[in-house]
């Protein structure tokens, strides 16, 4: 009879060489490609059990098969929440039944459908910010480029030509690049504000003039007691449009003084299309007529304050300059809401009489009219300037910190609406809806990725949002610009608008198969509370990131990412290199010529499955729906090829079957309950230390202590230790059997191996 150690060895040999053996079998090949080919089309635990022979695969690539029977024990395996400590599979002994309910996605851990989730809003939050902290280096980048181009121009469709330098004039004047007339705004540019013939002074004077004339009308009719409230609406929107289109034509006058074209868009000779006045007025302009004033802004206003504050003459000469009265209310806290009666007197008050009246309004009003030096009847104080050095310096230090208070103030109302609004969005219809709500945070979600509301129609943003923002081919990636691209991202819209899950480049119920590996795998051989904390830190940090992440390289330039992925599925990191893991993460698991397939690890197949990059590297544009993804295929087709060896080793040998079990089990245990609650695993222990058999119905707690005095579980780490503890069971087993060491028959005389065997024999016991 042939020993269970020579069947153990036989097996063990080149065990992949064994597997492709048992591969080729036509049987189990026609059930492997059954599986892989109807387990994608499973959407359901009621399918999934009707299917039978995609169930007594699944059963016996677990190990299972004996409770193929208990379907609505199963059931509940396969509904357990494994992130939930008291879910049912979890509450098992057996540790089998978590890696089944682990091996599929029933809908116990699949990450809700969501428009956002709280990663997607702290990163598009962030987003908002960097945005807003870029926009003053955006500025400086554009009035660079203008300042350089603006000298080149030598007539004045070379700045039509220039787009980027035009769109630079038109943003700075109001102008929309889009739907601008190419021949009035040629008109504009080319005119000479000095001449009464250019087209500013012969076309648009004299419409400005009747529109004047016009609003002077319509108030009048608003102001008639007689007009009705209808009447009134309808006079207070004219105003406003021949308001609108006065400050327009101002602006164009602006623009017609900002260069030195001909009629005929020409320059004469050595005339510059702009002079070093007229460009500063432009840059300053550009830089100052943006929505929110950056920093640049603030800097040319401090400028602009300290050039222009010792020419005021007078207290209504201060107040009679806009910027100027802004920039010092501003300074002090003062809201610029005041009125200019208010601000007047409280400038035009004595600051050295502590009893007097000014002492009772607040410390911003106070302080503001300490900053200046000005008599009672609004003159300046007779040998002193309007402000000293340190007045003049404590305004505009004042101003530098305080300019964007209001800004920042409205960011932050801005993120809490945004935050308290968007949950309440059902749909894209709703999120592109006219209620307030919903363009409080459409608005909020575009000035994120600096996109203007006027820039881009509901129409558009709607098939922004329902194209795949992953595919190449989609209309959004066919835009070519990627700040929609990154909006798309943002939210978790489908094609038809409803919402949907989100894309990750792990789905959740992996995410959280990877963190339960990896925590366990840390804390097995430390058990204490600092470790146990850092290793929880690692999984949160793990599972945020992954939830942010779009690309290999992402989680390739991560250290503490990799650290975790490599040591859940049993990888020394030190083991692999950056360059391996990228080829292992891109491969396509359908080809067998890629990197993963070629590989003799199954642990390299099994990474290449639980993410859903393409050869790319970057998030598959369909994910897929299937109950199982690659990983899990992966590892159910691989554990049934290693049952059906084991299996067939069991029919010549159960103690070779018992020993292959114990060898693959091994590194997975954590617990000596895991190996009493497992029949062949307990049946090893017992055969390997001598254990008598009828401890098995002891005390659990008995059995757990008896064999601990022989066995420490974290030794089932050390190879070398289980390979001694596996040839142990083996010698043990067959002398508890009754099977003749073939060593010793050759002595008996009823044997017919040569010398040759003998040695064989002899080295394989020697080994």
């Amino acid at each position: 009879m042939i020993s269970s150690y020579q069947t153990y060895t036989f097996y063990t040999k080149d065990i992949n060489e064994t597997l492709k053996r048992a591969a080729a079998d036509p049987i189990i090949s026609r059930e492997q490609q059954y599986y892989r080919d109807n387990i994608g089309s499973i959407t359901s635990i009621d399918e999934f059990l009707a299917d039978d022979r995609i169930y007594a695969y699944a059963m016996k690539a677990h190990g299972l098969e004996d409770m193929a029977y208990a379907k609505a024990f199963i059931r509940k395996v396969l509904e357990s929440d494994l992130t939930d400590t008291s879910s049912f599979a979890n509450l098992l002994t057996d540790t089998k039944y978590k890696a089944l309910a682990a091996a599929y996605d029933f809908g116990g851990t699949v990450t809700s459908e969501i428009i956002q989730t709280t990663s997607q809003i702290d990163s598009l939050i962030g987003t908002y910010e960097r945005t807003i902290e870029n926009n003053d280096a955006i500025l400086r980048q554009e009035t660079n480029y203008f300042t350089a181009v603006a000298s080149t121009f030598t007539e004045v469709d070379d700045l039509f030509k220039d787009t980027r330098a035009r769109d630079y004039v038109f943003s700075t004047f109001g102008i929309d690049p889009d739907t601008f007339d190419y021949a009035t705004i040629k008109s504009v540019i080319t005119s000479n504000v000095a001449d009464p013939d250019s087209y500013v002074n012969a076309v648009l004077a004299p419409q400005v003039n009747d529109w004047l004339i016009l609003i002077d009308g319509l108030n009048a009719q608003l102001a008639d007691p007689a007009s009705t409230p209808a009447q009134k609406e309808k006079y207070n929107y004219l105003i406003t449009q021949y308001s609108k289109a006065v400050e327009k034509a101002d602006s164009y006058f602006n623009l017609a003084a900002s260069f030195n074209f001909n009629a005929d868009g020409t320059l004469d000779d050595g005339v510059e299309p702009m002079n070093a006045a007229q460009l500063k007025l432009v840059t300053e302009s550009y830089v100052l007529s943006q929505p929110r004033l950056t920093t640049t802004g603030a800097l040319l206003n401090k400028q602009y304050y300290e050039e222009t504050i010792s020419t005021i003459t007078s207290l209504d000469d201060l107040l009679n300059d806009t910027r100027l009265s802004k920039m010092m209310l501003t300074a002090y806290g003062v809201p610029l809401t005041t009125s200019r009666a208010d601000v007047k007197w409280a400038l035009e008050q004595d600051t050295s009489d502590p009893s007097g009246e000014i002492y009772t309004k607040s410390p911003e009003i106070i302080a503001l009219a300490k900053a200046f030096n000005f008599e009672s009847d609004g003159s300046i104080t007779p040998g002193q300037d309007i402000q000293d050095a340190d007045q003049l310096f404590m305004t505009t230090a004042m101003y530098i910190d305080r300019y964007n208070d209001a800004d920042e103030e409205a960011d932050a109302a801005a993120v809490a609406k945004y935050k308290l609004y968007i949950g309440l969005t059902s749909s894209l219809d709703d999120f592109l809806s006219r209620e307030p709500a919903a363009v409080t945070i459409r608005n909020f979600a575009l000035k994120a990725f600096n996109i203007s509301p006027d820039e881009v129609s509901i129409f558009k943003l709607k098939q922004v949002f329902t194209s795949d923002p992953y595919d190449p081919e989609s209309y959004v990636n066919k835009m070519k610009d990627d700040r929609f691209v990154q909006l798309a991202k943002a939210f978790n819209f489908a094609e038809d608008g409803s919402i949907s899950a989100p894309r990750y480049a792990q789905s959740e119920s992996e995410i959280t198969r990877i963190g339960t590996a990896y925590y366990s795998a840390v804390t097995r051989l430390d058990k204490s509370e600092a470790t146990k904390q850092a290793a929880e830190d690692v999984v949160s940090y793990y599972r945020t990131q992954l939830q942010t992440l779009e690309t290999v390289d992402d989680i390739l330039s991560d250290a503490r990412l990799t650290d975790v992925l490599l040591k859940a599925e049993g990888i020394d990191p030190d083991d692999m290199t950056v360059e391996t893991l990228r080829a292992i993460l891109t491969s396509d698991l359908d080809d067998p010529e890629s990197f993963a397939n070629l590989q003799n690890n199954v642990s390299f197949r099994k990474l290449a499955g639980s993410f859903n990059f393409d050869a790319n590297g970057v998030i598959q544009s369909t994910a897929s729906k299937s109950v199982q993804n690659e990983r899990g295929l992966v590892e159910t087709q691989h554990l049934y090829l290693t049952q059906t060896v084991e299996q067939t080793a069991g029919d010549e040998s159960v103690g070779a079957r018992l020993a292959l079990y114990f060898e693959r089990m091994a590194p997975t245990l954590t617990s000596t309950y895991e190996i009493l609650g497992d029949d062949a695993l307990a049946q090893f222990i017992r055969t390997t230390f001598s254990i008598p058999e009828e401890t098995a119905s002891a005390d659990i707690d008995a059995q757990k202590a008896m064999i601990e005095r022989f066995l420490d579980i974290d030794d089932l780490l050390d190879p070398e230790k289980v390979d001694t503890l596996v040839r142990r069971f083996l010698a043990l087993y067959d002398v508890e059997n009754g099977i003749q060491d073939p060593v010793l028959s050759v002595f008996s005389g009823n044997t017919s191996l040569n010398f040759e065997t003998v040695a064989t024999l002899m080295q394989l016991r020697s080994a």
